[in-house]
């Protein structure tokens, strides 16, 4: 009787601890959204990822929604253009220029602009870097943050 109590127990704690290794197997990948970065006098906030309908099979659209704070005392641009997505076999993909959405303004020092990018992607990706890489001057900060894909 008291064999069967402890090979029970002993079952028991083997399938616990089995249900508690495999719920750590379908957790998400961490990523930088809601994360701040500063370059060129700009805080830059990376604020959400969404999934959007693509028209090419091929191809996913997403939409990356920004926050950029003018930190300096001159106005400043930043728009969806100042952003490229690099996926993981090194290719990178240029804003999505088709969608008249995607934002970009000047601010003036010490204001906020919020709005979104669109970005058209290879189907499939499950985690992309977003790039910091301004058309209109250089910086010298390695701006990125990454990102999980959405599910569909």
């Amino acid at each position: 009787m008291k064999k069967n109590k402890i090979f029970l127990t002993l079952f028991l704690l083997s399938l616990v601890s089995l249900f508690a290794m495999m719920s750590g197997c379908g957790k998400t990948v961490s990523d930088d959204i809601g994360k701040t970065r500063v370059a060129n006098n700009l805080e830059i906030t990376l604020a959400d990822i969404q999934l959007k309908i693509s028209n090419n099979d091929k191809k996913q659209m997403i939409q990356l929604d920004f926050t950029v704070k003018n930190t300096g005392k001159e106005k400043a641009g930043a728009g969806a253009g100042d952003f490229v997505i690099q996926t993981k076999d090194g290719k990178k993909h240029k804003m999505y220029s088709l969608n008249a959405n995607n934002f970009g303004d000047e601010i003036a020092a010490g204001k906020i602009l919020k709005g979104a990018g669109f970005y058209e992607i290879p189907a499939n990706q499950k985690e992309v870097t977003v790039l910091y890489e301004p058309y209109s001057q250089e910086t010298t900060d390695n701006v990125k943050w990454t990102v999980a894909i959405p599910v569909k």
